[in-house]
């Protein structure tokens, strides 16, 4: 009887544990929330134990990067993998929220909070990793100084991404957003200040590199850039990363005391991650860091 009331007291302070992360993990979910969890937040749950994976993916390095720098530490731990590629940026969080993955690797902060709050669906951030930015490329102008009034210019249609080109556009000088919105949530009809009278131009994400050469500039995620072998030293201008746009690791909120959150966060954080990261002559060079891998780079050093 002893016996039964610990293993009861010790399941009621496991739930207890996931119940404060989900709470400190959601309730800026409004402000695009950036707290993720470590290591050391977990109470691992010792009844459900996950080892055959399903990650969900999208083309671009990610997928490289996972299979690089996370998947052999995986494997070492006795997990099997499997993952689940697709074709654009909506069916990965609806597998998610429907159990068909465990985990998906492809998006950054700002996405996934604008589709869940849109779907209602209950998914949490648990690690972010290094990134490459939005660009701009062209196959005709080799840079900015060529542009001429009335272009054409393709950017991504989806809320999030399309307000982030309009954004990477601002930086670049070719237009101008009304000073007083929400520039996370900016549309065309926020333009102010538009001198080359560029006619801009929606397109799916996945669509924009086949398309590259119908439009006369075009702003390119950085994962679809990588995986049709866009050169990114070429791209007339590349976007400098601010937090809320970094590429991060998403699970089910329910899964966040699931043992393998607490295994790929620890893979991530850890020397080997670093390693392949960090090599100057890997394929991660032009990647921009996360806070965290900075300070832990400094620290090793």
């Amino acid at each position: 009887m002893q016996k039964k009331k610990q293993v009861c007291f010790k399941r009621f302070w496991q739930t207890v544990a996931a119940l404060l992360l989900y709470a400190m993990l959601t309730s800026c979910a409004g402000n695009e929330a950036r707290i993720l969890p470590v290591v050391s937040d977990y109470m691992p749950d010792a009844i459900v134990e996950i080892k055959d994976l399903r990650v969900g993916v999208v083309s671009g390095p990610y997928w490289d990067m996972f299979n690089e720098a996370v998947l052999p530490a995986l494997m070492e731990m006795g997990y099997t993998v499997t993952f689940i590629y697709y074709h654009d940026y909506e069916s990965p969080n609806f597998a998610l929220a429907r159990n068909e993955i465990d985990i998906n690797i492809f998006q950054h902060y700002s996405y996934l909070n604008t589709f869940k709050l849109e779907n209602d669906m209950a998914l949490t951030a648990i690690m972010e990793i290094p990134t490459i930015s939005m660009s701009i490329f062209s196959n005709r102008f080799f840079s900015l100084d060529e542009i001429e009034p009335g272009i054409t210019a393709s950017i991504p249609d989806d809320a999030s991404n399309l307000a982030r080109a309009l954004r990477v556009l601002e930086s670049a000088n070719l237009i101008a957003l009304c000073p007083s919105i929400d520039k996370s949530r900016a549309t065309l009809t926020d333009i102010t200040y538009n001198p080359y009278e560029i006619r801009i131009i929606p397109v799916a994400a996945h669509d924009l590199v086949k398309s590259l050469n119908e439009y006369c500039i075009s702003v390119i995620p950085g994962n679809f850039a990588v995986s049709n072998n866009l050169n990114l030293a070429q791209a007339l201008y590349r976007e400098l990363l601010t937090a809320n746009y970094f590429i991060i690791a998403a699970v089910r909120t329910e899964d966040l005391s699931k043992q393998f959150v607490r295994d790929i966060i620890e893979i991530i954080y850890s020397e080997g991650f670093r390693d392949v990261i960090t090599d100057p002559a890997g394929n991660y060079a032009l990647f921009q860091w996360p806070r965290w891998l900075h300070d832990a780079v400094s620290i090793s050093r």
